[in-house]
Parts: C-alpha cells; sequence; structure tokens
C-alpha cells in the first residue's frame, strides 16, 4: 500500500509512537511517504532516523502561503471563523502550488486531530488523495478543543476515528464522532526487541526508581521528587531518582529538589535517544509515571515508557489517569494511585520495596498484557488491516 503519514512535527524524540509505526508499516513492506509541518530544533534524534533514511522519505510543508499573509490576516481580523478558515484554505493552495499534487494514496493517515484537519484541508483543493484517517491522543480532544464545531468538517469527511484509548473513544462520541467511524487501536512498543529481566532488589544498595518524560505540567513529576523524600523518611534506606527528559520546567524541578532535601539524590539525564532510555530502563528497580490532569486541561494518552517498562520487567508505578488503566492493573500489572498524591506515591513507593514477594507475579502479568495487548508488531498488522478494509469498501462503493 502506499501510506501518506502526516505528523506535525518530525522527527520529534517524545513521540517514540510516529517512529516506531512508520519502521512497522516499512516492515510490512509499504511504501510510506511522510509529511510533516515543522523539523523540530532537536540535538538529539533517535537512531532509527538515519538508520533507515526517514528524512529521504519526508516532505516539509511551509507554515504559510508565500505572499499574501496580511491580507489573510485582514480576513481574521474582520470574522475569526472564516478568517482562519480563508488562512488553512491559503495555506493548503500554497502547499499544492509549492510542491505539485502528491497523487492518491491507499490512506492519508494522521497523528492528531488538528493535523488530520489541515490533511483534510490539503486533500480538499487536491494535494493528495485518499480515505483520511485520524489518530486521536489526548492534547488534540481535550486543550485544542474549542466545542463541537472544532471536528464538524473532519468527523464527517473522514473515513475512520482512531482514539489510542478507551478513555478518548468516549470523549470523541461526546464530541459528535460517529461511532461506527470510530475504532481504538492502542500504541505499543516491540516486545521481541525488549528483553524481559524481572528485576529484585538487594538489600545493601540504593533503590534505584526513574521516570521518563518531557518536563511539562502533566507528567507530575513533583509529585514524584516530593514522594521520593517522604519514602525514603518510611523506609530509612536511600532512594535514587533519575529523571529523563527535559523541558521548561526543569529548573522548577531541580529547585523542588534541593527545597526537599534530596538534589543529591535526583540526577537530571536531558532528553535521551530510545536505545539510551532503554539502557536507563534497565538499570533501574522501579519506573515511575505520575501523569496528572494539567491546569490548562492537557492529558497523556497512555505513556509508551510504561509499555516499556513492563515489557522489560520493571514494576511500575502510576496513576489512575486517562488511558493508565487500560494498561497497567492496579495490584495485577503495576500500581495506580490517585492524580497529584505524593503521599500515595511515597506509600506505593514503600510497600513495593517493603514487599519484594510480590514482584513475580506483578512483572509476569504486566509482560503478558503488553505481549497481548500493546505489541507494536500485531498492532501493525492490525492497522494495516483497517487500511485494507478501507480500500476494499472504497472499490465496492
Amino acid at each position: 500500500m502506499r501510506i501518506a503519514f502526516v505528523a506535525g512535527a518530525f522527527p520529534k524524540l517524545s513521540e517514540t509512537f510516529v517512529l516506531e509505526q512508520i519502521l512497522k508499516l516499512l516492515a510490512l513492506g509499504h511504501d510510506v511517504r511522510i509529511y510533516a509541518f515543522d523539523a523540530p530544533a532537536e540535538t538529539v534524534r533517535h537512531a532509527a532516523i538515519a538508520n533507515h533514511g526517514l528524512l529521504d522519505r519526508t516532505l516539509y510543508f511551509t507554515r504559510r502561503p508565500r505572499g499574501g499573509l496580511l491580507s489573510a490576516l485582514s480576513t481574521v481580523m474582520k470574522d475569526k471563523e472564516l478568517g482562519f478558515s480563508a488562512l488553512r484554505e491559503r495555506e493548503a493552495l500554497a502547499q499544492r502550488q509549492q510542491h505539485g499534487p502528491q497523487g492518491d494514496f491507499d490512506v492519508i493517515y494522521c497523528h492528531f486531530g488538528h493535523i488530520a484537519e489541515r490533511a483534510r484541508k490539503l486533500r480538499s483543493v487536491g494535494f493528495f488523495g485518499g480515505p483520511l484517517v485520524a489518530v486521536f491522543h489526548a492534547l488534540d480532544v481535550t486543550v485544542l478543543v474549542e466545542g463541537a464545531h472544532t471536528y464538524a468538517r473532519l468527523f464527517q469527511d473522514a473515513a475512520r476515528l482512531l482514539p489510542i484509548s478507551h478513555h478518548w473513544q468516549k470523549r470523541l462520541i461526546e464530541l459528535g464522532a460517529p461511532a461506527s467511524k470510530v475504532e481504538v487501536r492502542h500504541m505499543g512498543v516491540d516486545c521481541s526487541a525488549l528483553a524481559y529481566r524481572p528485576r529484585s532488589l538487594t538489600p545493601d544498595r540504593p533503590v534505584s526508581i526513574v521516570s521518563v518524560g518531557r518536563l511539562v505540567e502533566k507528567k507530575g513529576f513533583a509529585y514524584a521528587i516530593r514522594a521520593l523524600a517522604r519514602a525514603e523518611k518510611s523506609l530509612g534506606r536511600q532512594l535514587d531518582y533519575h529523571l529523563v527528559g527535559d523541558g521548561p520546567l526543569r529548573e522548577e524541578l531541580e529547585q523542588l529538589a534541593r527545597a526537599e532535601g534530596v538534589a543529591e539524590r535526583v540526577t537530571f539525564h536531558g532528553a535521551r535517544r530510545s536505545d539510551e532510555v532503554v539502557g536507563l530502563l534497565a538499570r533501574a528497580n522501579i519506573l515511575m509515571a505520575p501523569s496528572v490532569t494539567a491546569s490548562n486541561g492537557d492529558m497523556e494518552g497512555i505513556p509508551m515508557v510504561l509499555m516499556e517498562a513492563m515489557a522489560q520487567g520493571l514494576p511500575v508505578i502510576s496513576t489512575a489517569h486517562s488511558g493508565i488503566p487500560e494498561l497497567v492493573r492496579h495490584g495485577e500489572s503495576g500500581v495506580l494511585v490517585p492524580e497529584r498524591d505524593a503521599d500515595a506515591l511515597a506509600a506505593a513507593v514503600t510497600d513495593l520495596v517493603r514487599t519484594p514477594e510480590r514482584w513475580p507475579s506483578l512483572l509476569s502479568h504486566a509482560r503478558r498484557t503488553v505481549e497481548a495487548e500493546f505489541d507494536s508488531n500485531q498492532l501493525a498488522k492490525d492497522l494495516e488491516q483497517v487500511f485494507a478494509r478501507l480500500g476494499r469498501g472504497a472499490r465496492a462503493g
């Protein structure tokens, strides 16, 4: 199949799910062409980008049409709704003029609803053709939603709407998406590339806890730092916290670690490639993902790092947030606590460290869950069948 893969930014270090799907679809023999609106100004890139020549498959859109911008902005000022529509129309027409029509694809596959809306506009002016499929994660159905009208045209024109969890499936239908078009499609990790090594604790060594993600509010890392200090007091044992990622809250989190008296035991690793993250997970005892709903309403999907940790035999502590309970079953394959509750996080750490006899059952259940429901190899084959059904439907019509 010829697949147009549309992303907001590519390659983006934090969006490993985009890279994973592209690689799996290529491995299945499909011709994947990547269309992106931005090239992130990141100095760290996953090795697979170069190893698979993905930038050679990528076309970057200009951010706005050359010329005529003042006229478009004038229209925006006169009528906001009409103006933004006109500006998108101008952008789409400019892409067609600059790059030329791209022809028909078997599917136009878009990550995030707002990106799918832009792709819909491109398709409407003949930039490319094919059934439109939109993947919804979290930001696109929370912060970016201004009302039921936000995705009205997309819901009408898209062939399939694919939320990454049942949590967001419900939200899409509340926003007016036709239930017949909505299918839950999880993101996943490659279990065959993640060796299962059940963890244990060494009594005379510090407990190593790791978190991975951008340093932004919804990741909840401030609560993890507070929990570290409280759990140490309860256990009377050293806990080391490794925070992998970068972002706007780094200085604030460093100050918090000093205020809580744990700065010497909190290591900020900065942004790291996926292979480096796997190595850090391999040396850890516990993975903590203390996700929260941000003050602006932003939420998680289902963090990929939870899947990676569970597949590798690392016990996980997370929160009952968004779609996370669809992956982590409390007391069976991990531990869940309420959002924004440092005391509950500390208690979860304390309980895990004091009851190592629970670990074998938790870890084996966790690995089986990821293998059965979140393995990217099987998920790519399932997605391939979604695309194939769209093609058959088009031929039948």
